[in-house]
């Protein structure tokens, strides 16, 4: 609860700002203008509310528009409240840009709008880089895979011979290739590291229909994915300079199974060290995007997908869980063939996986001294109350028992079995 308190309508071009103060009278007095969002028009906007005696705003997450202001008007030190659009939507029919400013600085003023988790300008910043290094993987990629495409074109079948067109060997007759070379016996001899193939059969898939055009085209992609991993490894050492204060977490989180150091790197920047934010546990895993969802009605509960959270986060989890999922002899691993079974569903067993990780996650940054001890295999289930599980089903299903023991179970009706 506030006594007063500003609202903003956030749009690309403008912004629409309602002002409510309390008076003494228990009226509230409303004072609503509206800016451009040119930087000097911003903090001119700013200093003006912070005139009329408010020090709180409240506006909603509105693609990424809302940024420029949430840097500007925190050097002023104005208190911002980031709001989630879907919570704060006003009644359909009523919206207009002043009416949905207005909304927005009533519920603020009562105190009515959970703030969005923002992390520290360390962390905001590490969370541009990161991304951006993101981008540049997909875009390698989509190089790669565009090369590989006008191989294929011309007939070049380097990927059925190589497992790695783009490792030490595949590279060299990629870039002679590119330069004119078509001598397959040449090629070939250019694979000097072990593969599976026998050379006989590396100097036909060599054998191609490559023209002039193709060659130009290959040489401009070769350029491109070499600026490209560049670009990458430049990104990588900013990232690095700027998390040398934060590597005892990140060698934490490596322990880990699935975590490999860039995915730490990524997951920290994402959530920062601060988990003072969060509840528990729980709480981050639903931030996270990795939590179940709640649909229940008339005390059913239904089906849901999970919530929607962090993207770039739950990207991160899943990746993670992939690679824990196959770590042999693992906690993880194990649970995973369990929840299989129980579901039926490999990528819902991964996403469970996530969530335990998240939790994992959240715990260490919260406890610098927590360490991470893989329990190991789940321990296997105990006889008997396997088979009065099993007894339970059959009753359930209709089948009347008299006695069970391990050996034997004696049942009144008949089984009948459908093939």
């Amino acid at each position: 609860m506030f006594n007063s308190v500003a609202g903003v309508d956030v749009h690309k071009e403008k912004i629409t700002i309602t002002v409510l103060k309390k008076n003494h009278e228990n009226t509230i007095e409303k004072i609503i203008w509206e800016s451009s969002t040119f930087t000097e028009d911003l903090e001119i906007t700013g200093k003006k509310i912070l005139d009329l005696g408010v020090k709180h705003v409240a506006m909603e997450s509105t693609g990424v528009y809302w940024k420029p202001i949430f840097n500007v008007w925190d050097k002023l030190g104005l208190v911002i409240t980031l709001g989630n659009a879907t919570h704060i939507k006003n009644v359909p029919g009523r919206k207009t840009d002043v009416k949905d400013s207005e909304w927005i600085a009533t519920l603020h003023l009562n105190g009515l709008i959970r703030p969005s988790y923002i992390p520290e300008a360390e962390f905001r910043e590490l969370r541009l880089l990161t991304r951006h290094r993101m981008s540049l993987i997909d875009d390698l990629a989509r190089v790669k895979n565009r090369i590989q495409k006008l191989l294929e074109d011309g007939n070049l079948k380097l990927g059925s011979v190589i497992s790695d067109i783009f490792g030490v060997a595949g590279t060299r007759i990629i870039e002679s290739i590119a330069s004119g070379e078509d001598d397959p016996d040449y090629l070939a001899s250019l694979v000097t590291t072990n593969v599976k193939k026998t050379r006989e059969v590396i100097r036909k898939s060599l054998v191609h229909t490559l023209q002039e055009v193709h060659k130009k085209i290959l040489q401009n992609l070769l350029l491109e994915m070499k600026y490209l991993k560049q670009l990458c490894l430049d990104i990588e050492d900013e990232i690095s300079t700027r998390l040398k204060p934060h590597e005892e977490i990140i060698n934490q989180l490596c322990t880990i199974p699935g975590i490999n150091q860039k995915l730490a790197e990524d997951i920290l920047a994402e959530t920062s060290i601060n988990m003072s934010t969060f509840k528990d546990d729980k709480n981050f895993a639903a931030w996270a995007g990795v939590a179940p969802g709640n649909h229940e009605s008339a005390s059913k509960k239904k089906k849901t997908k999970c919530r929607h959270g962090n993207p770039i986060l739950k990207k991160c989890l899943i990746q993670a869980a992939n690679g824990a999922v196959k770590k042999k002899y693992s906690f993880f691993q194990a649970k995973a063939d369990k929840l299989t079974l129980q579901t039926g569903s490999r990528n819902k067993a991964k996403v469970a996986i996530a969530n335990k990780i998240s939790r994992v996650i959240f715990k260490m940054l919260n406890d610098k001294n927590c360490k991470y001890k893989d329990p190991g295999p789940i321990k296997a289930v105990n006889p008997q109350k396997k088979i009065m599980n099993l007894v339970n089903k059959l009753k359930k299903l209709g089948v009347e028992i008299n006695y069970h023991t391990e050996e034997k179970i004696e049942c009144k009706s008949k089984i009948t079995t459908v093939v």
